[in-house]
């Protein structure tokens, strides 16, 4: 059997190019781990501030209903759709508009006539 310089340069070629494989592929591996990591973080703390979002709204709309749909329960036979209570959201905009001064003034007064917590 005859040393066959070629032969030994090529096995370490092909033994280069599969090593590179291996690295690149390991690379891809960690990377997309990384972003699965990344993107679940993103997730735990964006649903915990979606949450509290939601929690907002749903109290907001609560106090919609109680103190807005309450006193015109006798012009609406029932609780006014979400195009409805917008389209009442935008008359009362105008009124604050318009009146907005006054508005604040009176907010103040009830938010300073209201006790201290703590």
């Amino acid at each position: 059997m005859r040393y066959d310089p070629y032969s030994e340069f090529q096995k370490l070629q092909d033994n280069i190019e599969k090593q590179k494989l291996r690295k690149k592929a390991i690379e891809d591996k960690i990377k997309s781990t990384k972003h699965k990591s990344d993107y679940q973080l993103d997730y735990q703390k964006n649903y915990k501030l979606r949450k509290e979002r939601t929690h907002r709204l749903v109290q907001k709309g609560a106090l919609f209903e109680k103190y807005i749909e309450e006193h015109l329960q006798d012009e609406f036979a029932d609780t006014l759709t979400p195009q409805e209570s917008e389209l009442l959201l935008d008359v009362f905009s105008d009124i604050l508009k318009k009146n907005k001064p006054y508005i604040i003034k009176q907010f103040q007064i009830k938010k300073d006539a209201q006790p201290k917590n703590g």
